[in-house]
């Protein structure tokens, strides 16, 4: 079974990792997260990069 990639980037996506210490700086606030699945890095918290690149967008949700 696939795992299950959430609506935003962050870290409890399966396919997130830390960014490479070259590129986070000295700061380390952490405002990336290195995509496993596109391999390279997104902004954290935004919505799903790979998601909206294989038209995969958000789920539609209605309202009650």
């Amino acid at each position: 079974m696939a795992a299950k990639i959430p609506e935003f980037c962050g870290f409890s996506c399966p396919y997130s990792d830390f960014p490479p210490p070259d590129s986070a700086g000295l700061c380390r606030t952490m405002a990336a997260v290195y995509c496993k699945k596109l391999k390279a890095l997104v902004d954290k918290n935004a919505p799903c990069a790979w998601r909206r690149k294989t038209g995969q967008g958000p789920s539609s949700k209605e309202g009650p």
